[in-house]
């Protein structure tokens, strides 16, 4: 069992002579985030710091701040600093703070969000898997999902918490990285730990569902095992049939299924032609949209 750094850094604490503790943003199970004023900038910054002491949690934690330092997006936080506390060897990552509320927060605060804000949204975000997709080699952020959507008060979404990205080898089809899963946003593949490309349109897919519906979709290995069935869109919200295609086809179980590339999906999602998806015999399908539309639907459009 993975050991876990213990009780939070008290408010005022100060890191390596230059980073001023506030409070707590967030924690989760493998890393806890601080406000802090970072004194010789005269900025606020965001300080996560890594909650698990094995050696391989500490290698992934080093690697997220190699390949996050190397990026430049408007919709990824800007790696600041990174380094080992000399005093109590906790390791530590500080970025740009993000000001905004996160998209699982906006959710239950106002219930499921309108296609066309959602829509613009997502396009930033596809924007940034895109940027990472370019990456040599490329990075798969494994972990998409509405608690690491950020919007701004300037309306801007931004992807955070790399925590389990993972660098894409497509010689073995496999990455290096620690295997984590978010029930409901997380493929079938992923709960195998072997990730791919696709892996993230699943995810994407799963956002935009959640997002539209404010429903959280079943868990991938029940809707393979056929025991949960995925409900269409449009039987929850208005949402228009081209979405919720688009959104279906990025949520098959079967990995060959979804769209290929980020492009293509975002290609659907704005009308454009798309390549069919290749023929599947795999029992495991999602469930078919609806062909029918209501007045709600036709008046989401806009």
């Amino acid at each position: 069992m993975t050991e876990q750094i213990g009780a939070p850094l008290a408010s005022g604490t100060l890191l390596e002579n230059r980073y001023r503790i506030r409070g707590i943003l967030g924690q989760g199970g493998m890393s806890r985030v601080y406000l802090a004023d970072a004194t010789r900038l005269q900025m606020l910054v965001a300080v996560k710091e890594n909650l698990q002491t094995s050696p391989e949690a500490r290698s992934q934690f080093e690697r997220e701040a190699q390949f996050l330092a190397r990026l430049a997006h408007p919709s990824i936080p800007r790696v600041i600093d990174s380094f080992t506390d000399a005093d109590n060897g906790r390791q530590y990552l500080v970025m740009e703070y993000i000001e905004g509320e996160d998209l699982a927060a906006m959710l239950k605060r106002v219930g499921r969000l309108p296609e066309a804000a959602t829509l613009a949204w997502i396009r930033q975000i596809m924007d940034a898997v895109e940027y990472l997709r370019s990456r040599q080699p490329p990075i798969i952020h494994r972990d998409i999902k509405p608690a690491n959507i950020k919007i701004t008060p300037q309306g801007k979404a931004v992807l955070v918490d790399f925590g389990i990205a993972k660098v894409y080898d497509p010689n073995r089809g496999t990455v290096t990285g620690l295997p984590a899963v978010t029930a409901g946003y997380a493929p079938p593949e992923q709960y195998g730990f072997r990730t791919t490309q696709r892996s993230d349109i699943y995810a994407l897919g799963a956002t935009l569902y959640t997002m539209l519906t404010g429903q959280i979709p079943p868990e991938a290995p029940l809707r393979q095992a056929g025991e949960e069935a995925l409900v269409p869109p449009r039987r929850l919200a208005p949402v228009s049939a081209q979405t919720e295609k688009t959104i279906l086809r990025a949520m098959q179980v079967e990995s060959t299924q979804r769209w290929q590339s980020v492009g293509e999906m975002r290609a659907a999602l704005e009308g454009r032609a798309t390549t069919p998806p290749p023929r599947c015999h795999s029992p495991y399908q999602s469930v078919r949209p609806r062909q029918t539309r209501s007045s709600l639907e036709e008046l989401s459009e806009h």
